[in-house]
């Protein structure tokens, strides 16, 4: 019996093992195709790389070979953790026995930002921030950016400039907060490993990744709304894994529930798609904690109402004007722009349906990895006064130009899922716009220490760390959306499906992403700083 166990365990790995090959091996290849050829249908002189299937399949013997591997190596290290723990985790516990371990490691993680903040003093003050504290100061409030961020920023430039003290001086304080903060979830996320009694090779691990992954240390000064997202995110997957291991104990009384709804309200007020990203959880949740529905229905409405009096009566009362919703229409700009530029065939009916929305001038603009340029000229109103008709064009332009439509997708999200993606960026640099308008910051980076400053720079504007096999994969954002694909097939591996709901919100994220303008690594720091958790959630035992 345990013979014919044992042969169905094994033949059900090797089912899992073809299937993460395959995807392995489509992501790589179709990466690379993206990569050197711009799209995924080129055909090559080469009989064995005709065509991308054919690339495909030249790579499924080592692709899932790898994966095989990878879950018996987890079965191994799951097993051998659970029998018992070594020499390591005693002395690893023996650091934590002192009485102020938490503020030690809080400082550990600050200092770890140190380095960033010296070299690029005072701070990364780009992508959004500028316009951010420009628009408001010019008497334009909006909601296009997170409010409660631009609050922040505006409070402590308003604040600054009151003082008599330069801009330079404002962002420094802002970024030193945002340390502050970030080094404090750092910390909560070692504590919760040891809490939720994680092996101590991957707290340890954890630390170090932590502390000399440079890319936490620049989106520690990176003065966007992404990198405190990030943090309240990976503070929401914690309550849902709480409230699914210990449902009982977690909605015994309220404070829990309090708990997570701060938790959920702070992840959609700092970024537009939070609340889509925890509402497309709640009905996976509802269904397996359905013994406490009642609190969690309660949890959700109130978030619901929450979020229509923040969209609503709140913005009218502080005079803002909500987002416009063409954020949300990256995949329409990006799927027509490549068509019109790619000469594909839209016919002269359907362009004018489309020309309201998107003219020709605007459809020129088409730039693969980026939808800024079609999206600065998109006119929504046009789009909601004839939606029906614009998207049922769409999709017929879309049947009849189906590899170009493919090719516009995968172009834009890329580097979220191809650890050799060129195009991703984290520039170490400050933005100084609309530099005689005295509304806007006028920021200017003014390194410390030279030598802080090239090394960053070097790793974030000329990423100079694409150059070394190995490091350039694990620095990438594509190997973090690897860890969740291997993390979900070996979880169907072992039938531990509860496993899937921890997860969802990786996921729900990441599928909101997709529909964004750009594959930027900001987008992408959630994931990655939520790594060692989908690792935790392979080796935690059920409840």
């Amino acid at each position: 019996m345990r013979d014919k166990l044992q042969r169905i365990r094994d033949r059900r790995m090797w089912v899992l093992a073809c299937v993460g090959g395959i995807l392995f091996a489509a992501f790589d290849r179709c990466g690379y195709m993206l990569r050197h050829y711009g799209s995924i249908w080129g055909i090559s002189e080469n009989p064995w790389h005709r065509t991308v299937f054919h690339r495909i399949l030249l790579r499924l013997p080592v692709s899932v070979t790898a994966a095989c591997l990878l879950l018996f190596l987890t079965d191994c290290l799951v097993d051998r953790e659970r029998r018992g723990r070594g020499s390591f985790s005693e002395r690893w516990e023996g650091l934590f026995r002192r009485k102020y371990w938490f503020p030690a490691v809080w400082l550990l993680f600050f200092a770890g930002f140190l380095p960033a903040f010296l070299g690029g003093y005072p701070g990364i003050f780009a992508a959004d921030a500028p316009n951010q504290v420009g628009w408001t100061f010019s008497g334009w409030l909006t909601a296009h950016h997170p409010l409660l961020h631009t609050g922040i920023l505006c409070g402590i430039f308003g604040a600054a400039r009151g003082a008599g003290l330069s801009d330079n001086t404002a962002a420094a304080v802002y970024t030193v907060l945002q340390m502050f903060l970030l080094s404090g979830i750092f910390a909560w996320i070692l504590k919760f490993l040891r809490e939720e009694k994680a092996p101590a090779w991957l707290q340890a691990g954890t630390v170090l990744w932590l502390f000399l992954m440079p890319f936490h240390g620049m989106m520690a000064v990176y003065t966007t709304k992404d990198t405190l997202f990030s943090g309240v995110f990976v503070l929401c997957v914690m309550q849902i894994f709480r409230m699914c291991q210990r449902p009982d104990e977690y909605f015994a009384g309220w404070r829990r529930v309090w708990s997570a709804g701060g938790c959920f309200v702070l992840m959609f007020l700092l970024r537009n798609n939070g609340f889509h990203t925890l509402f497309l959880c709640a009905p996976f949740l509802l269904l397996l904690l359905r013994r406490h529905w009642k609190k969690l229905l309660a949890l959700f409405a109130g978030l619901l109402l929450v979020y229509q009096f923040y969209s609503g009566p709140f913005l009218s009362m502080i005079h803002a004007e909500p987002g416009n919703a063409r954020e949300a229409y990256s995949i329409l700009m990006q799927t027509l722009g490549r068509t019109y530029a790619a000469a594909g065939h839209i016919l002269p009916e359907e362009m004018d349906v489309i020309r309201p929305v998107m003219d020709e001038e605007a459809l020129a603009q088409y730039t693969p990895d980026l939808s800024d340029p079609i999206k600065n000229q998109f006119h929504t109103e046009a789009f909601e006064e004839g939606k029906p008709a614009f998207i049922r064009t769409w999709l017929t332009v879309g049947w009849r130009n189906k590899k170009i439509y493919a090719d516009a997708f995968l172009n834009t999200t890329c580097a979220f899922w191809y650890p050799g993606a060129w195009g991703e960026y984290l520039e170490f640099v400050c933005f100084d716009i609309e530099k005689e308008n005295p509304a806007y910051p006028h920021v200017h980076m003014e390194p410390l220490v030279p030598a802080f400053y090239r090394y960053y720079t070097a790793v974030g504007t000329e990423a100079s760390f694409r150059q070394v096999p190995f490091v350039r994969e694990l620095l990438s954002m594509g190997i973090h959306f690897w860890l969740m694909v291997y993390a979900g097939l070996y979880v169907i591996y072992k039938k531990t499906y509860v496993r899937l709901i921890w997860m969802l919100p990786f996921w729900t994220y990441m599928g909101t992403s997709f529909l964004g303008p750009a594959a930027l690594l900001r987008y992408a720091y959630p994931v990655m700083l939520g790594a060692p958790l989908l690792v935790c959630f392979l080796t935690a035992e059920e409840k």
